[in-house]
């Protein structure tokens, strides 16, 4: 029989693509949106984010949910921001002591870690401080399960892929002649394609691992460094830098700790276990994406 794993925002840009590859491995994959929907290759559960969820077959839980964090954190955001996490994570949790599941990877981010200078930071590194890591300690703190339940904590940087946010908006931007560094440019951007993305989250799901995990690129670059290459990989100069203080009054908070703030962050745990990235680099990641 098919292990069966169900994945909480399956119906979005990541959580689809984990859902093919996970079903193309021979899983039972089942995905919980707010609304019914009909898929040839997984099948589909109804559930809102808030109270119960039925996990009945489900002998894993991939938890990806989460509202858009890179946008200003209005009052209102923030709201949604906590609900989206926290309080789905903490609903989640019940559901999941009254289940037969035993495997919980729970999302999270680099955010976790804060702005940090050049300090290099593995998964045993303390929270940092500000906003951002406060909401992901809370994220973190709100999964309150079995200890038979192997659990497994999955902060992510920014994932570059066709089609994504974030790859999007950095290469509309771009394409336009506009693109340049953010501030200084020295900050360290903490980042993964998406290919490893999924094949990290596969690989920390079929393999005896727990507590936090980095998901991250091996090799993590400065903004600079990363500008020039997506200006490279676009064929686009990059001459009009971002002063921090225009992004600071655009976005706010979010371009303080969001794009400004520098966490050199390390896979070291995928490292330890034999995990092999397909796209270590910044260079190779981009030209990967466009076809290169």
């Amino acid at each position: 029989m098919k292990k069966s794993v169900g994945i909480i925002g399956a119906s979005g840009w990541l959580g689809g693509h984990l859902a093919d590859a996970l079903s193309a491995r021979g899983w039972n994959v089942i995905g919980f949106s707010r609304s019914r929907r009909k898929d040839d290759d997984i099948g589909w559960r109804q559930w809102s984010g808030e109270g119960n969820v039925d996990l009945t077959g489900v002998s894993a839980v991939i938890n990806l949910a989460g509202e858009a964090i890179d946008q200003r954190w209005t009052d209102q955001r923030k709201v949604a921001f906590r609900t989206s996490r926290v309080n789905l994570t903490a609903d989640l949790s019940e559901s999941i002591r009254q289940s037969e599941v035993a495997v919980l990877l729970n999302g999270s981010a680099t955010g976790f870690y804060g702005d940090r200078g050049e300090d290099l930071l593995p998964e045993s590194e303390p929270v940092g401080e500000g906003y951002l890591s406060g909401l992901c300690l809370d994220w973190e703190g709100a999964v309150d399960v079995s200890g038979e339940v192997r659990t497994v904590f999955l902060r992510t940087g920014v994932v570059l892929g066709k089609g994504g946010r974030a790859w999007n908006k950095m290469r509309n931007v771009f394409k336009l002649g506009i693109g340049g560094r953010l501030g200084s440019g020295k900050q360290w951007m903490p980042w993964i394609h998406l290919e490893d993305e999924i094949n990290g989250i596969i690989f920390c799901l079929e393999n005896e691992i727990e507590g936090p995990v980095n998901l991250v690129a091996p090799e993590p670059a400065r903004n600079v460094d990363f500008t020039k290459a997506v200006g490279k990989v676009l064929k686009r100069p990059t001459p009009f830098p971002a002063p921090a203080f225009a992004l600071k009054l655009a976005l706010g908070d979010f371009a303080k700790e969001g794009l400004l703030a520098s966490s050199r962050v390390v896979p070291e745990k995928l490292l330890e276990n034999g995990y092999e990235f397909s796209y270590p680099t910044i260079e190779k990641a981009l030209s990967g994406i466009e076809g290169r």
